[in-house]
């Protein structure tokens, strides 16, 4: 593969973390004292984090600002990442490798940024990446490409040469759309494999099969 410039999705991609988001939204209502009844709970079902917030503000005429709270639940984020999260399985081999290259490298996530530095700082991982974005931050959830635009942009590589990583399906759907290409990377928390398998350039199980 010829590779100038590498943007990464981070949990289930660079990070074995999907395992903290289940349940995450109830876990955070939990902290900050709201109960949700039956039909709080139907309310919620099938939103992503930023709308759950902005409804649980209007909803329970929370105090906080709307970044108060997302802060407040990037916090709880960051406290998990560090206490239950480790690199993939090759990673770290891997992005030395591309480092070696001199290709230079993003994060486009939807978590917000000082959780993924702090658990890249525990990794020592942080200084691999030359910019890093959230969803939130750029204000556009992955069935958009704002997030990779922006990274991409930061990171000053040719589209044409830059790889998208991602584990999941709809995310990996978004950057081919736009004309990225775009290595798969398995993790147990999508259940569309084949899928993603065939919609990839690239699908891998372990970095260690990619040959750049």
């Amino acid at each position: 593969m010829k590779i100038t410039g590498a943007i990464f999705d981070f949990d289930g991609t660079l990070f074995d973390s999907m395992h903290v988001w289940k349940g995450v939204r109830y876990k955070f209502f939990d902290r900050i004292g709201i109960v949700l009844s039956e039909e709080d709970e139907v309310a919620f079902r099938g939103l992503y984090l930023r709308e759950s917030i902005i409804l649980a503000k209007e909803r329970f005429n929370r105090p906080e600002t709307y970044e108060e709270l997302f802060a407040k639940f990037f916090e709880l984020i960051k406290e998990m990442y560090l206490a239950d999260t480790a690199p993939k399985n090759d990673i770290i081999e891997f992005l030395e490798k591309l480092k070696a290259k001199g290709v230079k490298m993003g994060i486009a996530t939807a978590t917000g940024e000082p959780a993924l530095e702090a658990v890249l700082e525990k990794f020592n991982m942080l200084h691999y990446f030359d910019a890093i974005y959230s969803t939130y931050t750029v204000g556009a959830a992955k069935t958009e490409p704002k997030v990779y635009d922006v990274v991409l942009d930061a990171i000053g590589t040719d589209k044409e040469t830059t790889w998208i990583f991602e584990d999941a399906l709809y995310a990996a759907t978004t950057a081919k759309k736009y004309g990225y290409k775009v290595v798969g990377i398995y993790d147990k928390s999508e259940p569309e494999q084949e899928k993603l398998k065939n919609l990839v350039d690239i699908y891998i199980h372990n970095y260690c099969e990619l040959d750049i």
